[in-house]
């Protein structure tokens, strides 16, 4: 049996997929923004148990990117079914079995490279500086704009503005961005990403600066605890990230297959 929706999982299933991921708080956490995304009526995780329950794929669709993690004792078998996935695809794999996951992926290989999990120890309030504010749905035509303009491989989406969402601004013009992507609030856990300063204006601390305010806006929500996940070779992002607190919790390889 390949991919199916979470919304077709039986309760069993769904109970055997929560124990297998719940040993990794990333992964569970990927686990309950989709059971709560599902009660929201957003129904885009795809699931694949293993034969026996030994392991899971857990895989969410964003547009026309796929992105898989993985958990448990797989099978080649298991793992070829997402290389059979459409699009562009992203599987995020246990350091020790790339290169057996780069054989599978065969032809489709494009790239892999290091993907550094960061957490934050603690939560607390602490705003920023008066150019940096919060980025609604009002504004989703600059920010979608911005996004296509300096970060074009990235995955955004208009309803990540319904969540805790922050920019940066110079002259009345929108230079940097960072925002919420997923929040388990059963867990007071959430997942941010998307820090982009436009070229001009790198190097002035705006990833500081509004990772301190996204922090803060998460905090005031009740949320406790934030990840994030960075490629290794982005030596200026995990400096910022360490200046926020963050702190590296897992490493994993990126393998980016052709569409």
């Amino acid at each position: 049996m390949s991919f199916r929706p979470l919304s077709c999982l039986s309760q069993v299933e769904r109970e055997v997929a929560e124990r297998l991921l719940s040993a990794n708080p990333v992964l569970s956490l990927y686990w309950t923004t989709g059971i709560e995304d599902l009660a929201r009526g957003i129904d885009n995780r795809l699931v694949h148990i293993a034969a026996g329950d030994a392991g899971i794929i857990f895989g969410a669709a964003f547009g026309d990117l796929t992105v898989f993690s993985f958990c448990g004792a797989l099978e080649d078998a298991d793992i070829a079914h997402c290389i059979a996935v459409p699009g562009a695809v992203e599987l995020h794999v246990p350091e020790a079995e790339a290169a057996r996951y780069a054989a599978i992926a065969g032809g489709r290989w494009r790239q892999s490279r290091e993907m550094l999990l960061m957490a934050s120890p603690a939560m607390t309030h602490n705003d920023a500086s008066g150019d940096c504010r919060d980025l609604t749905i009002e504004g989703v035509s600059e920010v979608a704009a911005f996004y296509r303009r300096h970060y074009p491989e990235t995955v955004f989406d208009d309803y990540m503005l319904s969540m805790p969402f922050v920019g940066a601004f110079a002259g009345g013009r929108l230079v940097a961005c960072a925002g919420t992507i997923a929040m388990a609030e059963r867990l007071h856990s959430a997942l941010i990403g998307h820090f982009v300063t436009a070229p001009d204006f790198r190097g002035k601390g705006y990833a500081v600066r509004l990772g301190c305010l996204l922090l803060d806006r998460l905090a005031r929500r009740g949320f406790g605890r934030a990840y994030l996940a960075t490629t290794s070779e982005n030596g200026g992002a995990i400096r910022a990230y360490e200046k926020l607190g963050f702190v590296p919790i897992d490493k994993l390889i990126q393998i980016d297959l052709m569409p």
